[in-house]
């Protein structure tokens, strides 16, 4: 029998691979120099990054019936996004104007941060929204807040994040 999260397994597994690569001493950063302020919140905002797109996936792909909807995981998967989530504006801390080659951050970040520590919130809240549907009547309950969960992810991305050409 095919395991139908198989290809959901391996963007898990790719994150995880990803992140661990990132936080190791002078891995994954592309020569990125770790000990300084910016190269360490590029690597920080890297992992963050994989590991919320990694728990969304699986996510989405359960909310748009596009493999068959395993409660556990889809409630577990839900919950890491919410921590994920929780981390994201700690990479954004340091001006890094002079960001290390590989960033997809925008200079605007930093000289508009109210504004995207708002949208960074206004994912948490949803995301958190979607726990406690989740929490309170399983998948049913969450289906229907996963769209608005991934368009917070898209608001920030559309005007914070440089798009590949």
């Amino acid at each position: 029998m095919k395991n139908p999260y198989g290809k959901l397994m391996m963007l898990g597994v790719a994150a995880s691979i990803a992140f661990l690569g990132a936080c190791a001493p002078g891995g994954g950063g592309g020569g990125v120099d770790e000990t300084t302020p910016e190269g360490a919140a590029f690597l920080y905002r890297q992992a963050v990054m994989r590991v919320a797109a990694g728990k969304m996936a699986p996510i989405g792909a359960m909310a748009r019936g596009e493999v068959p909807v395993d409660e556990a995981v889809f409630a577990k998967n839900v919950n890491d996004l919410v921590a994920a989530a929780g981390m994201i504006t700690e990479g954004f801390g340091a001006d890094v104007s002079n960001a290390p080659a590989g960033s997809a951050a925008l200079p605007e970040i930093w000289t508009n941060m109210d504004d995207f520590n708002e949208r960074a919130d206004n994912m948490l809240n949803a995301a958190m929204e979607l726990a406690r549907a989740v929490e309170d009547g399983g998948f049913a309950a969450g289906q229907g807040l996963v769209q608005s969960t991934a368009g917070n992810c898209g608001a920030c991305h559309r005007s914070y994040r440089q798009r590949d050409e």
